[in-house]
This record gives structure tokens, sequence and C-alpha cells, in this order.
């Protein structure tokens, strides 16, 4: 696979999740700078490993992941709790995760599972910086939205 294929499945898999469970469209563009959010933020990662090991990973404001958990719950943004906002991303996480696999799984040729996924983690807070895999391609996309910006990142290897 070459890194223009896997961009662009990041791209359709995220475009897809976010109209069907988010009711947002979205359009993404390559992104190769380090990920920097100012002001408090919300990252949710889903780790996978199998025949392809790596990682699939949100950033955003936290106002963008309330925007999300309230499009998702049906809720006026501003009532959502603490864990419904985690929640909701951390399940946008999981479904792009799930997507991508399928893509993945397309593009190898196989029926077999290419990796299974773990359990979401949602990390909240000022000024860090995620860094999973230190071996493996690192592919983001930073997506533009009536309600702001967010980053798609995957790393990814055949194990």
């Amino acid at each position: 696979m070459d890194e223009n294929q896997i961009i662009g499945d990041v791209m359709k898999t995220t475009e897809t999740v976010f109209k069907s469970m988010v009711f947002m469209d979205v359009k993404g563009q390559k992104y190769e700078e380090e990920i920097r959010i100012p002001n408090r933020h919300l990252t949710a990662m889903v780790g996978f490993a199998g025949a392809y090991m790596g990682l699939t990973a949100i950033h955003c404001s936290e106002t963008f992941a309330r925007c999300v958990g309230g499009s998702m719950l049906s809720m006026d943004f501003d009532k959502l709790s603490q864990e419904d906002v985690r929640d909701a991303l951390g399940e946008i996480a999981n479904m792009i995760a799930g997507h991508y696999k399928a893509r993945l799984a397309e593009s190898v040729h196989t029926e077999e599972q290419v990796f299974e996924q773990s359990v979401p983690s949602v990390i909240c807070g000022e000024d860090y910086v995620t860094h999973a895999v230190t071996d493996a391609p690192r592919y983001c996309v930073l997506f533009d939205t009536d309600h702001g910006n967010f980053y798609i990142e995957l790393a990814l290897k055949k194990a």
C-alpha cells in the first residue's frame, strides 16, 4: 500500500463515519506537522494488533468534541457531561478504526481479520503530545468543518 492510498482511505473512512454518525460534512487534507491544539483538547485512541499493528486517534478541541457528542446524542452540547463527551469521541475513534480495518482488508485482498482493536482510550488536558508505535509510519489528516478542525492520525505497520 502506498501513502496516497492510506491517506485516501483515512479520508473516506472519516467522511463516512462523520456523515452517518455525527451528521456532519468534513473535508480532509494531508497534514505533516506536529499536532498542536491550543487550550483544552481531547485525544481518543484505539490501538490494534494482528497482521497489522498500530493506532488510530482523533485529536480535537474540547469545543469540537462537545459538538460531536451533542450531535451523536441529540443533545445541546452545553448540557453534556464530561463523560458523555469522552464516550462519544471514543466511539468515533472506534468506528473510524473499524471502518479502516474493513478498507485495509479490501486493499490487501483478504477476508481474514487484519487486526483486533482495543477499547478506546481518551485523554483530555492542555499542552500534551501523544506518541505511539515508534517504528510505524505515521499518517495524519487535518479535517475542516463548519464547527472547527480536527485531526485523524494513523500509525500502521505490517506485523
